[in-house]
């Protein structure tokens, strides 16, 4: 196996040659890969990508990650993650798959430091790239295979991950076995912006479809909501997860031979991520532990059948506290919109759903300002209970980015019965996800009392006194006390 970095002139003059000469064909069924790893940007900013023919299929990427990604996929943890970015599943297709990590998490223990870089099988229909990492202290070291193949009857590009994870301190753990995640991939367009805006994505899947462990296909919506259905997913044998449904491709993984009866898919709630992990024995911490997946196209045709034999597993009971629907949150909104735990949303957008903290709040579909529709608590003890944005608003949670940020003025009208207590009022808090939330909480006029409807309102100054990676802005409804209150007519806006 010859080191990337010792591949020699000629060799590489000979690959574009036999690149040159080969030819790709691209018709369907008909196709032959021509695999090469190349550079690209020349000795200067220089990208490496794998091709095929003279068609690049996929970026390996390792580069400073900036707030608030950093935080947001890499939890403040990975600040120069290797990946595999952009990946084509097939040669006239968009890339469907944004990234695959290269490293494995193992607690605070990250294999993110690239030892090696292997390739072998240039210019063939078989590509294989050895990635060798390790964590910063030395503790875990990571080999990850890389068989990039072209499966013809599924008419896709197959991307075949052996995983073996050592571990040379394996006394550390005291005999307390961690859980490894193996891969963190996330797909392209999914899920889709949380508020439309200008030059926004193109919103891809409605539902992730597997092939369960007990053997039934099980459908799962793409939406914001936490709920049990989205973590500890078992898959049969050799069985898919995949995203459906969209007819120029529904990217799949799979997990190979014995793995899928040691790991697991969790679904991350708020991004889509999927989070590919398995437990450890004790007596593995003293051996190579091998995982191994693949990821592929769907076949349109296969995915649409799984997608209508899917059923939605069972909720836990009183999760959500028994809701089965909420609000959505919208710049400008009478809380007029909703979405249901077991649904997709329809049309462009994933938006984030309103959440409850304390007792007492119901979304009010009788009564509202200027329709029927409001968000409303009532409570005879004392006590705070608010409806909470599950992340606001601001860059970094599927919305536009900020830059320059002049700061918020929000608005909602508020209308009280009895209220006792500290009363009822709107408040924002500056959020950095991940991060223990010190910031302070804003809060404009406290009403209690009996109130008709009135317009509160509180301008948010730009974060310059807050830390750089702002992320987010939170907004809160809330009644401390007893009473009723009602909300209604919010709207958010930018200062400029």
């Amino acid at each position: 196996m010859k080191s990337l970095r010792t591949l020699h002139a000629a060799v590489w003059i000979a690959v574009l040659s036999l690149l040159l000469a080969a030819g790709v064909s691209y018709a369907a069924g008909n196709h032959t890969p021509v695999f090469t790893w190349q550079h690209r940007g020349g000795a200067v900013n220089p990208e490496q990508w794998i091709y095929d023919g003279d068609i690049p299929i996929a970026l390996f990427e390792q580069r400073i990650i900036e707030q608030p990604a950093e935080q947001l996929m890499f939890f403040n943890m990975v600040s120069k993650p290797p990946l595999l970015r952009h990946l084509r599943l097939t040669p006239d297709g968009a890339p469907l798959v944004e990234a695959v990590q290269l490293y494995c998490k193992c607690g605070h223990i990250v294999t993110d430091r690239l030892l090696d870089l292997d390739i072998e099988g240039q210019g063939t229909d078989r590509l294989t790239v050895t990635f060798v990492t390790g964590d910063q202290t030395g503790i875990a070291t990571s080999k990850r295979i890389l068989t990039l193949t072209w499966d013809s009857g599924r008419e896709t590009y197959v991307y075949d991950f052996q995983v073996e994870l050592t571990f040379n301190s394996p006394e550390l753990f005291n005999d307390s076995p961690p859980s490894v995640e193996f891969a963190d991939p996330w797909l392209t367009g999914c899920p889709g912006p949380a508020l439309e805006f200008t030059g926004m994505w193109q919103k891809r899947y409605q539902r992730f479809v597997y092939e369960a462990q007990n053997g039934t296909v099980c459908s799962i919506p793409v939406n914001h909501f936490v709920t049990s259905h989205k973590g500890g997913i078992r898959l049969k044998r050799d069985g898919m997860f995949l995203t459906a449904f969209e007819p120029d491709g529904n990217p799949a993984i799979q997990f190979v031979g014995d793995t899928a009866e040691k790991s697991s898919i969790g679904i991350c709630w708020w991004g889509y991520d999927l989070h590919l992990s398995r437990a450890f024995t004790a007596d593995e911490l003293f051996s190579s532990v091998r995982s191994r997946y693949r990821i592929f196209r769907c076949p349109a045709q296969q995915a649409e059948a799984l997608l209508k034999a899917g059923v939605v597993p069972p909720l836990r009971d009183n999760e959500l506290k028994g809701k089965k629907e909420l609000p959505v949150y919208e710049r400008i909104s009478t809380f007029d919109k909703g979405l249901r735990l077991v649904d997709s949303y329809p049309g462009k957008t994933d938006p984030f759903p309103w959440l409850i903290e304390g007792n007492g709040a119901e979304w009010d579909r009788t009564s509202g300002r200027n329709d029927s529709y409001s968000l409303k608590i009532s409570k005879k003890e004392p006590g705070l209970t608010r409806w909470r944005t599950s992340e606001g608003d601001g860059e970094g949670y599927y919305m536009e980015p900020w830059t320059p940020c002049k700061g918020f003025r929000v608005s909602c009208w508020v209308k009280t019965d009895t209220v006792t207590g500290r009363g009822s009022t709107l408040a924002v808090q500056y959020h950095v996800p991940n991060s223990p939330q010190i910031y302070p909480i804003l809060t404009a006029k406290r009403l209690t009392g009996t109130n008709g409807w009135t317009k509160l309102e509180i301008e948010v100054p730009q974060p310059v006194a807050y830390p750089r990676e702002i992320g987010c802005l939170m907004f809160m409804l809330q009644q401390d006390g007893s009473g009723t209150t009602w909300f209604d007519d919010m709207e958010v806006q930018f200062l400029q």
